[in-house]
């Protein structure tokens, strides 16, 4: 029993036996930030970065979409979003209009030209996305991101509420 090693990854900070490299929340955000660094090294040479990319391909999968819900779905504040589609419209990525009926809501729509410039990149996006995941089986993909869902959503709700049963007890109780 000696050599058995010890799991640490459900140790918290305040917790006897963490060890930042075991952590679960640091290890997300790690990895989040080489993908980026990543995504961001490519992209330069396209005048692009990580925020655009975000964006191009936020639009890609739902075009007109508010700024309001880019701004959700691509978990960017306001006015700073605000300011990469001013200059994404600059550069003639993007067009914001006003919504018919509600002009306090601004739609944005993906130029001719982005769909070009977004086709081209996600190659790019495609090979990193390969690296990142080699070794690693469709299994343990699908499950590493109900995962991540499951833990945004408990990050999501108050400290205050219930804990939310992992969906195999649910399962087990059931039976």
């Amino acid at each position: 029993m000696a050599n058995r090693k010890i799991s640490r990854a459900k140790t918290g900070p305040a917790e006897s036996g963490f060890f930042l490299e075991d952590y679960v929340l640091y290890n997300l955000v790690r990895t989040a930030a080489t993908y980026n660094e990543e995504m961001a090294k490519a992209l330069k040479r396209y005048r692009l970065d990580t925020m655009k990319w975000r964006i191009l391909m936020l639009l890609n999968d739902k075009s007109p979409s508010s700024v309001g819900e880019l701004a959700r779905r691509s978990v960017t504040k306001m006015p700073t979003l605000t300011r990469v589609l001013i200059r994404m419209e600059d550069e003639g990525l993007i067009v914001r209009q006003a919504q018919e009926g509600d002009k306090r809501v601004v739609q944005v729509t993906m130029t001719p030209k982005a769909v070009t410039v977004l086709r081209t990149v996600q190659s790019i996006g495609q090979k990193i996305f390969e690296r990142a995941t080699e070794g690693v089986s469709e299994d343990e993909a699908a499950a590493l991101t109900a995962l991540l869902k499951r833990i945004r959503a408990n990050l999501g709700r108050s400290p205050y509420e219930p804990a939310v049963e992992p969906p195999q007890q649910l399962k087990a109780r059931a039976s």
